[in-house]
């Protein structure tokens, strides 16, 4: 290719040699063709907040179909996890994000960035409201990659902020994505006054996905609720978040060893009403009628397994995983 002047465009050069790069890494053996491949759910990041695991990255869950693929939420080094799963970022055209907490969102600058550094196509970013406020900081903060494009004097040079569209979706939407029918639901995740003016802005979703034969439900980040078993009702797959209260107690009691009683009762009580505790996950999958359960965001450490299993059965008996980083399902 050549740029004005019939100089050659090192913008260009440089987003052939990342595709040509991308095409090497993914071509590894035992890749499935993406055209006979039934849809998938691959779990890219499977920890529960935004705390540094040497076992699990940040959330991140990848939709897989025939034809198309959707994000949902980038937690950091998302772009990396895609990568070893086997999936090339350039062709993903849609991210939802559930929710603006650290860990859900922390990989999306890097997503954005990286495509504007290699001219990748542009990208469709749903998520609540905050979403576009959210984007539009981070295309700022892209505005310095400019001042060192890769492009030669004469190539032309897209602003970041044409590379990414923002669609703010609630509590109640329903669209059409990529062909899938998705559906959201306000859940119990945020701790917010319902009378406060600005409480509506303050959403955390769930999603229901119609992928061809399959229909899948991610909880997101919620306490129990029931529009999120409304939503769920007869899905085939729930990936659903889980958390050992008694682990995240210690863990507030580890960082704060003299704080009072009452303030360790209120992290409970908090953790409990805003999160899924092993017992309220399975209840919910049961009341949901759900064929089968895949849990990641996990908040359970491993020494807290077989207890927090242990609790769930008293709840749910059906079909479960407990999901792994680069798992499919």
């Amino acid at each position: 290719m050549r740029g004005g002047g019939g100089r050659f465009s090192s913008a260009a050069l440089l987003a052939t040699l990342g595709v040509l790069f991308s095409a090497a890494v993914m071509a590894g053996p035992g890749r499935a063709d993406a055209r006979e491949a039934p849809p998938e759910i691959v779990t890219l990041g499977t920890m529960a907040g935004p705390m540094a695991n040497p076992l699990r990255g940040q959330p991140a869950t990848l939709l897989h179909w025939a034809g198309g693929m959707i994000l949902v939420d980038a937690g950091d080094g998302t772009v990396e996890q895609m990568a070893r799963a086997g999936f090339d970022s350039v062709p993903l055209k849609t991210v939802v994000i559930t929710h603006i907490h650290a860990d859900h969102i922390g990989g999306l600058f890097a997503l954005l960035s990286r495509r504007y550094q290699l001219m990748d196509p542009p990208i469709t970013i749903y998520g609540p409201p905050g979403t576009q406020a959210l984007v539009a900081g981070l295309v700022a903060a892209m505005e310095p990659l400019k001042l060192t494009s890769p492009a030669l004097p004469g190539a032309p040079l897209r602003p970041p902020a044409d590379g990414v569209k923002v669609v703010e979706i609630g509590d109640g939407a329903e669209l059409t994505i990529e062909g899938v029918s998705v559906r959201a639901v306000a859940n119990k995740h945020y701790l917010t006054d319902s009378n406060a003016p600005d409480s509506a802005q303050a959403q955390s979703l769930s999603l229901r996905f119609e992928l061809p034969g399959r229909s899948v439900v991610l909880t997101g980040d919620t306490g129990p609720s029931e529009p999120v078993i409304a939503l769920a009702r007869g899905a085939d797959v729930l990936v659903s978040s889980i958390l050992d209260l008694d682990a995240a107690v210690a863990a507030i009691r580890a960082s704060r060893p003299n704080a009072p009683a009452a303030f360790y009762n209120a992290a409970r009580a908090h953790f409990a009403q805003h999160h899924l505790s092993p017992e309220a996950a399975g209840q919910l999958a049961q009341s949901a009628g759900v064929k089968r359960v895949v849990f990641t965001h996990i908040g359970i450490t491993p020494d807290r397994m077989k207890a927090a299993k242990a609790e769930l059965k008293k709840t749910w008996k059906g079909p479960v995983v407990f999901a792994h980083d680069l798992g499919r399902y």
